[in-house]
């Protein structure tokens, strides 16, 4: 593939991603905790050196709700459902070392009023800072200066093929053959592909301060299920690859709906067990850079 394709539209080499969902607030409440994030947490975290730019992303489902139907009024059936919000929020920064710097960690252990008012919504929230492995872009954007973002994201969990041959095998068809596979199956609706791998100690040492001081932050929730012992094997990398896609979210017209087996046959030919992926997909809500 020409050397154009692998562009990188990410503004720095390591991310820290924050994901999860909530159902305990009211439309209020909710109101008030995406203007706290957005407008003030995010410029908060925008002022830490190394910390260049910041995404926001969203979608809501719906869940049946788990009252036994002898409990509910009359005029409420027992498969009624309730809304679920489900975030997602990317932060670009320039290297691992960023998000254990003294800064960052001064930040964390010096909490605003809003941050330790809101922050308990966001608890059970997943949290992984991870190093980036491989970014690319479509070749139309090799000489952009700034970094664009996708109005609709995919999030997919996965652990890394056992073997170093395989891994670097997996990364290279990704960054080659994989790439101009997905291109030539999404066409002009894919953006970019990122495959991040989880660091753990640079993420609990975020976790472990005075921010998240008597909150149970899942450390590794976030990560595909276990094997087929029921057992997380230990030592095993966590990645996650992340598919921007230029389609406005939940668009009738939108091809990210479409599912490319090509993709899930290239990947297990390389090791990756896709019984253990979790896929999510979230919508863009703003965008905010340094």
């Amino acid at each position: 593939m020409a050397s154009n394709t692998s562009h990188s539209l990410l503004c720095g080499s390591a991310i820290l991603i924050i994901w999860g969902s909530q159902n305990n607030l009211s439309i209020s409440e909710e109101r008030e905790l995406n203007d706290w994030w957005t407008n003030e947490h995010i410029p908060e975290r925008l002022a830490i050196p190394g910390f260049h730019r910041t995404r926001r992303y969203y979608y809501s489902s719906e869940a049946a709700d788990s009252e036994d139907a002898s409990s509910l009024s009359k005029t409420k059936s027992a498969s009624q459902s309730q809304r679920i919000s489900h975030y997602l929020v990317l932060y670009e920064v320039a290297s691992l070392g960023t998000l254990t710097s003294q800064p960052y960690m001064a930040a964390l252990n010096n909490p605003t009023p809003g941050t330790k008012k809101y922050l308990p919504f966001l608890a059970s929230m997943n949290r992984s800072a991870c190093r980036v492995l491989l970014s690319v872009s479509r070749p139309e954007f090799s000489t952009c200066q700034r970094g664009g973002v996708g109005g609709t994201f995919a999030r997919v969990d996965l652990f890394a093929p056992a073997s170093a041959s395989q891994r670097e095998e997996l990364i290279s068809w990704l960054r080659h053959d994989g790439w101009e596979m997905l291109i030539r199956f999404f066409k002009s609706s894919i953006l970019a592909i990122h495959l991040l791998e989880h660091d753990d100690e640079a993420s609990k040492s975020g976790s472990s301060t005075k921010s998240y001081t008597g909150l149970d932050v899942p450390a590794s929730k976030s990560q595909p299920a276990a094997g087929s012992g029921g057992e997380e094997v230990e030592n095993e990398r966590k990645w996650m690859l992340l598919v921007e896609f230029t389609d406005a979210f939940d668009a009738p017209y939108a091809s990210y709906k479409e599912r490319c087996l090509e993709l899930a046959t290239g990947l297990t030919e390389r090791g990756v067990d896709l019984k253990r992926l979790k896929e999510e997909i979230y919508g863009l809500v703003v965008v905010m850079e340094e």
